[in-house]
């Protein structure tokens, strides 16, 4: 066989991608009515950022109204990283103008930390603090195919079950994903076709943080194992989370007190009896889960720094009416919340989003205003999930993870002594 010209591949491979990026609304707006992503007529906020995925996802959603009818708002997120940041903001503001979308913007309070999780915490809550302002009922993100494999692998290394392999769902609640078809190369292509030409965003590419190693580390080594893994890699996810919905469909029914009918409980599949006991204690880790279903109590694990005290998570029905923020017992959106829950006690610099409140505050200065007692504030109990502070016992909750009419599973939280 004669090998052909690089110059000939080169073309061949261009008008390939020319086509392929020609078809993508086409390709999305099958996806979108295949897996129910958006309901005709939904009012949609899309969260675009400036980078090439956002961007292509309102262009794509764009293209697509005719045979979909939506009301799209374009709403960003500034995280105050950088200080060309206004640029971005500004450059979305003219792409929703020039298009013709409301455009909602804000930017990170000052104070918040700069990771991964704190930036992800933000930015969702306004999204979805626009959401309620324009009776949206969908967040359009532009997760790709790209990200739906990283998710995978992060998941998979930190040995997480079904759930977590699962990955992102093309519709979880209000979030919607109707790009997880779609390759990073195939959105340069229909970028690239429509002279679009994004923000990039050099954290991105900052080894700092573990989505950004993996795609620089492991994914390379993965593609030159097999060039196909990645879509592999996506159906899997796909698989699975098709699963993870089986198993939640399984134990909705299934009472949480099933947990102390000892015999009933040992009667369900094991993969049954863990969804139970994480339903009842989302906390918990494997060795938790396993101990639990050995039959010990709920209730979830301390700190060395805070020896003394239990906290015991449960779900439950409680009227929100009631609840205030100095109650001793906390309650919390449990899908907000994003396990482990850790009982610590204060540390220096410690800051919080108290209840009611837009702006991130130290900790020192939400006791001194609750007015707790000097003696008594470096022991008090410090309730944190894996992004940020929940929970003061008698103090406040987060605002981010506070209990709301949209709320689904509430979880009650109470210190016990030891």
């Amino acid at each position: 066989m004669v090998e052909q010209p690089a110059h000939t591949r080169y073309v061949a491979s261009s008008i390939l991608a020319s086509a392929i990026s020609m078809m993508l609304p086409s390709r999305v707006a099958i996806a979108v009515s295949l897996h129910h992503v958006f309901e005709p007529g939904e009012r949609v906020v899309v969260a675009v950022s400036g980078g090439p995925d956002s961007l292509a996802l309102l262009s794509i959603l764009r293209e697509i109204l005719p045979a979909l009818p939506l009301h799209l708002t374009v709403a960003h997120f500034d995280h105050g990283w950088r200080k060309d940041s206004q640029d971005d903001r500004d450059f979305v503001a003219s792409m929703a103008a020039q298009w013709g979308y409301a455009f909602h913007a804000a930017r990170a309070a000052d104070g918040t930390p700069h990771t991964e999780s704190a930036a992800r915490t933000a930015r969702y809550a306004f999204l979805r603090r626009i959401a309620a302002e324009t009776n949206s009922t969908a967040i359009a993100m532009g997760h790709t195919q790209d990200d739906q494999v990283e998710t995978l692998l992060l998941h998979l290394l930190r040995g997480s079950g079904s759930r977590g392999l699962g990955a992102m769902r093309r519709r979880d609640r209000e979030l919607a994903r109707p790009l997880l078809d779609i390759s990073r190369r195939e959105i340069e292509a229909y970028l690239a076709r429509l002279h679009l030409t994004p923000r990039r965003d050099p954290s991105n590419d900052d080894p700092r943080f573990t989505r950004n190693r993996l795609r620089q580390q492991l994914l390379p080594a993965i593609d030159a194992f097999d060039p196909a893994a990645r879509e592999l890699l996506a159906r899997t996810a796909d698989i699975l989370g098709e699963e993870d919905r089986y198993l939640d469909d399984a134990i909705a029914h299934v009472p949480d007190d099933l947990v102390h009918d000892r015999v009933a409980f040992a009667k369900l599949p094991p993969a049954l009896q863990r969804r139970l006991v994480r339903r009842l204690v989302p906390d918990a880790g494997f060795v938790e889960v396993e101990a639990l279903r050995r039959g010990e109590p709920p209730a979830s694990t301390t700190t060395d720094s805070a020896p003394t005290t239990r906290l015991a998570v449960t779900t439950c029905a409680c009227d929100p009416t009631t609840f205030k923020a100095r109650d001793q017992v906390g309650h919390l959106d449990g899908d907000l919340v994003q396990p482990p829950l850790v009982v610590a006690t204060r540390r220096p610099g410690d800051r919080m989003r108290p209840l009611g409140l837009k702006m991130v505050k130290r900790l020192q200065d939400i006791l001194v205003d609750a007015h707790v007692p000097r003696h008594v504030r470096d022991s008090l109990p410090v309730i944190s999930d894996r992004e940020e502070i929940v929970w003061i016992p008698g103090v406040t909750v987060a605002e981010s993870k506070r209990v709301t009419s949209a709320t689904r599973r509430q979880l009650h939280l109470e210190i016990e002594s030891r």
